[in-house]
């Protein structure tokens, strides 16, 4: 690598030196993310999610959106509903959710 001095006279060293150090320091972030970061938040879906109620959002049908965990979720119904009804959750089939009206 090319010393200061050289890097004032040849902006070609300098500019190559300054790709370098940030490729470097991008390449240490991604490396901090990949070990430390990794087991902070884990992904909760389908029966680890763990909640057993939820609110329709959206409904048309015998499907729509509802809100359960803080998300939006796909969601199945044989009962007719509507925007703002409570309903149980039944089934958790990948990210599509099975839900009967609360009773």
């Amino acid at each position: 690598m090319p010393s200061l001095g050289d890097m004032t006279s040849n902006p070609g060293a300098f500019v190559m030196a300054a790709l370098l150090v940030g490729f470097g320091a991008v390449a240490l972030a991604k490396l901090y993310g990949l070990i430390f970061m990794r087991w902070k938040t884990p992904f909760r879906v389908g029966e680890a999610m763990n909640v057993n109620r939820a609110e329709v959002v959206e409904w048309s049908g015998q499907e729509g959106y509802v809100s359960a965990g803080g998300e939006l979720w796909r969601a199945q119904s044989k009962d007719a509903l509507a925007p703002g009804d409570e309903v149980a959750i039944s089934a958790v089939n990948g990210l599509l959710l099975k839900v009967k009206k609360q009773g």
